[in-house]
């Protein structure tokens, strides 16, 4: 039995490779540069899958106006191949982990700031526009601790199953 082959447009297709590999480099790194210099891979492996497979990447950095922590972030990234059968090349997931370690004395630097919304640490672009993940940190001064929070935020709600931006 033959089967016909995939009904997927070659023109758009071919469009949208060459889009995100021209804007890859672009969307993918983070915004802060004092991150880049202590940001490490520590660990990545592929999801199941027979030959389109998930990368799960867990990836260390440091939080610049705190000394002492050691930030560990949990990702994943779908291949490329799958966003093109899927139709939405230019997103990624959002869905991530995040964990903290300290490595001593934790030193909160004069620098950073100790209102109630606190100061985003990390953002990440997951889509060429309106999607972002991003890492913010709150000090806890009465618990006289810091606190991480790791979140996505998009412009458009619409496409999210609980209607939020978050």
């Amino acid at each position: 039995m033959r089967l016909p082959p995939p009904r997927l447009p070659a023109l758009p297709a071919s469009l949208a490779c060459a889009a995100v590999l021209a804007c890859t480099p672009l969307s993918m790194a983070p915004a802060y540069a004092d991150i880049n210099d202590g940001q490490r891979i520590v660990g990545e492996m592929s999801g199941s899958g027979f030959f389109l497979k998930d990368t799960l990447r867990i990836e260390s950095f440091n939080d610049p106006k705190v000394d002492g922590v050691q930030l560990y972030l949990s990702d994943f990234q779908k291949p490329l191949t799958e966003k093109i059968v899927a139709g939405d090349v230019f997103t990624d997931p959002t869905l991530a982990g995040l964990t903290c370690s300290a490595r001593g004395r934790v030193v909160v630097g004069p620098e950073a700031v100790t209102t109630v919304e606190g100061e985003e640490v990390f953002s990440e672009a997951r889509s060429l526009l309106f999607k972002s993940l991003k890492v913010r940190r709150i000090i806890d001064r009465e618990g006289k601790s810091v606190v991480y929070v790791l979140y996505s935020q998009k412009l458009d709600k619409s496409n999210d199953q609980d209607g939020s931006r978050f």
